[in-house]
């Protein structure tokens, strides 16, 4: 039988992943997005044009991420041509030339921050006539005027693709891209972004790969010869119109995985490491690309993938100007197992999910240019795990290169990476679980991905109720590892020390609401204020759940029949992610200050106090009405609230979202979220008044910390901090408790 607390955990992942009586518009799809639904009748190669042909090509939208709004998309073909050759160039694309009157061309050609390096410097643009003389759009006048038709000048044509909704996918409109070092590519466009989907970065992780840190793939397998270089005459197309397999997913009895393959783009298998790029922008050669934005899914290291609805990013993609690329990475046992020293570091390395990230990083470094992006401008960013995820790559000094900001949403800072000897006690368990001897790697390598998933639970229900391990929280059960390899320390230690990643900007921050995310899986019904201290000691141990209740900060309301829970909301907030990560943030400005450092690096921390629930994925939806609870950031960081068939995303929902796409993508470009008020032009940040209306600070011992509010967000000083300094001088957080060291860390700087 499966211990209370692990009961607890398996429900909160029904509930949360995968609960198959949601009442969401869902239900209207009928296969899984890496099926060949919607249209797709292009051929492998066939007749497909090449973006080294078209030699610039960049899809235009002024895009305010309300569904509902009249849009006006334009292509613009950049490489000056005669006029017929223009009018052939769009045909090439299945578009014909664009009549001058279609929207408000001059604005959009003012305004788009997608191909400002090719504009700047044009006044004209063939557009399409009905007269025997060339006609040209003049983007000063805003105006068409006679030319001759024996000018070169760049081409706008029609963008007749349709916006991505799940399940109504359009594949038609393809396009293929030689890359210099992994072959040609085909993907296809939408309104908003030419798709490259399922690109593997790693070789499959499966047979004597398995556990094993990724491999990379070799080149000559991506060309049509042994010689590692494409000819016109044996060129071979890479297929890159559907997504690739997501990772195993944490089993679970009675899953529906058809409803699961929706959710997460894909169906599951171990051959998984894939990753998908998403560009407004397939830029000629020599011109300078675009940021890059490369995101990492959360979903507490087991569930999840790149490919999952939420973080559909063509609206992100759209209105940024930013190139995004979203990944899988192995989860669960596959992303964690090690062993030792039974089993060598050396034959299985362990942090494998972090090293898969780290992976894809150096394919983006090499091969992103390709794509319309810039290589030295690389953004990573997460939730939840992801944002886990960044904490640990910026403990990784083999990574410091590869990206140069970081923005993490929803960090369980409060929770330390975690131990060798926790770890490989795991993995030991789940070998002896496999009828594996401890040091027989070849067996585990042997056995079925069913029999490891089962061995999995079995390990889990273990740790879950071990009395030396009851203290960590579910969704944390797999996490970043301690090794003294990869990760030298935990991230506490690193910020005291300096050792951290010091050179990137940082933007990190919380929801309002994060722990009511979590209180349906713990408590599905409200508590009677008798029974809050046995009840509340599930979460924390070691008295700290009652020092907590004897605090001045977190007091029941006796005219709130649900305030046991509400209690309980406001306390795993604060411990696990707001107040751990105010004491981080003070960790870093305090080593800065201590240091002396000049020119160091921005740092800025908020809190959202709206956001949107993932309902399509069965998230619980009653505790957490009328509040920011955990993962409600998700949609409005993509402006994905409308891919389903039957949902909209407008009013309200559109507005918020585009403070947060504003925000992230300009800290994305610059390292500050605040835009240039200058660069107004080609710059749709710096022409949203909730954002240029609020200048938000960076991070000081003041605690400047914006608060992202529906409307009317504002930057408070001191938000929280006399309840965040109260938990810090009363109640340890667990990385000070349990850290992988098993020595008591000290609060630095320890607060007044």
């Amino acid at each position: 039988m499966i211990a209370p607390r692990v009961a607890m955990w398996v429900a909160a992942l029904l509930v949360i992943h995968l609960n198959p009586t949601s009442s969401s518009s869902y239900h209207a799809l009928a296969s899984p997005l890496n099926s060949h639904d919607g249209v797709n009748s292009v051929a492998q190669g066939s007749g497909v044009p090449s973006a080294e042909d078209l030699a610039g090509i960049h899809l235009l939208l002024e895009n305010d991420l309300d569904s509902e709004t009249p849009k006006y998309p334009v292509i613009l073909l950049s490489k000056p041509r005669l006029y017929k050759d223009g009018q052939t160039a769009c045909s090439s694309i299945g578009e014909t030339l664009v009549d001058a009157a279609f929207g408000n061309l001059a604005k959009l050609l003012l305004d788009t921050p997608v191909a400002q390096a090719e504009i700047k410097s044009l006044t004209h643009f063939w557009v399409s006539n009905n007269s025997p003389v060339c006609e040209a759009f003049d983007r000063k006048t805003g105006h068409a005027v006679q030319v001759s038709c024996a000018i070169k000048l760049p081409s706008l044509c029609t963008n007749s693709a349709p916006r991505t909704i799940i399940g109504e996918n359009d594949r038609s409109k393809q396009i293929k891209v030689q890359t210099r070092r992994i072959g040609t590519w085909q993907g296809y466009r939408d309104r908003d972004q030419f798709r490259f989907l399922g690109i593997p970065y790693a070789q499959p992780p499966v047979g004597n790969l398995r556990f094993k840190a990724p491999k990379d793939i070799d080149p000559k397998q991506f060309y049509g010869n042994t010689t590692g270089a494409n000819t016109k005459a044996e060129e071979k197309i890479n297929m890159a119109t559907n997504f690739g397999n997501v990772c195993m997913q944490l089993e679970i009895p009675g899953t529906n995985k058809t409803r699961l393959a929706r959710i997460l783009g894909a169906d599951q298998s171990e051959d998984c490491l894939h990753l998908n790029v998403f560009t407004p922008s397939l830029k000629a050669k020599g011109v300078k690309g675009l940021p890059v934005m490369v995101y990492v899914h959360g979903g507490a290291f087991t569930s999840y993938s790149g490919s999952m609805i939420a973080a559909e990013p063509g609206n992100l993609v759209s209105r940024a100007g930013v190139v995004v690329v979203t990944l899988n990475y192995r989860l669960s046992i596959f992303g964690f197992f090690e062993n030792a020293p039974a089993i060598s570091r050396s034959a299985a390395p362990g942090n494998l999910a972090i090293r898969d990230q780290i992976a894809a990083l150096w394919w983006v470094r090499k091969n992103i240019e390709a794509f319309g992006g810039d290589p030295s401008q690389v953004t990573i960013f997460g939730e939840s795990a992801g944002a886990f995820s960044m904490r640990a790559l910026l403990s990784v000094p083999s990574a410091f290169g590869l990206y140069h900001n970081v923005i993490s949403q929803s960090d369980l800072m409060g929770i330390p990476f975690s131990s060798v000897t926790y770890t490989s006690a795991l993995g030991n368990m789940m070998m002896e679980l496999l009828g594996c001897e401890p040091a027989n790697l070849a067996c585990a390598q042997s056995k079925t991905t069913y029999e490891v998933l089962v061995a999995q639970n079995k390990a889990m229900a273990h740790v879950l109720t071990n009395d030396a391990t009851t203290w960590v929280p579910h969704p944390t059960v797999y996490r970043p590892v301690v090794d003294g390899n990869l990760i030298p320390a935990d991230f506490a230690n690193l910020i005291q020390s300096g050792r951290y990643n010091t050179k990137v900007n940082i933007l990190w921050g919380t929801t309002r609401d994060e722990g009511a995310f979590f209180v349906p899986a713990y408590y599905p019904s409200p508590i009677p204020p008798q029974d809050t201290q046995l009840v509340l000691s599930t979460m924390m141990r070691d008295n700290r759940t009652h020092a907590l209740l004897q605090s001045p900060y977190y007091k029941m309301n006796e005219s709130d029949p649900d305030t046991v829970r509400s209690v309980f909301s406001d306390m795993y907030t604060d411990f696990y992610f707001g107040c751990a990560l105010q004491v981080m943030s003070r960790g870093i400005v305090t080593h800065n200050v201590k240091t002396k450092s000049k020119n160091t690096p921005n740092l800025y921390t908020y809190k959202m106090n709206h956001g949107r629930m993932w309902e399509a994925a069965g998230f619980p939806t009653n505790f957490c009405k009328n509040r920011a609870c955990h993962g409600d950031d998700i949609i409005p960081s993509f402006g994905s609230g409308a891919v389903l068939p039957g949902e909209s995303q407008t009013g309200d929902d559109a507005r918020f979202s585009r403070q947060v796409v504003d925000r992230f993508s300009t800290f994305a470009k610059t390292g500050n979220p605040n835009p240039d008020p200058k660069r107004s032009q080609s710059n749709s940040a710096a022409q949203n008044p909730d954002v240029m209306n609020v200048k938000w600070s960076a991070y000081t011992m003041s605690n400047p910390l914006l608060e992202v509010n529906l409307k009317d967000s504002t930057v408070e000083q001191n938000l929280d901090t006399p309840r965040c300094n109260w938990i810090a001088n009363n109640v340890p957080f667990e990385y000070q408790v349990h850290g992988p060291t098993g020595k008591f860390v000290p609060i630095y700087p320890r607060p007044a």
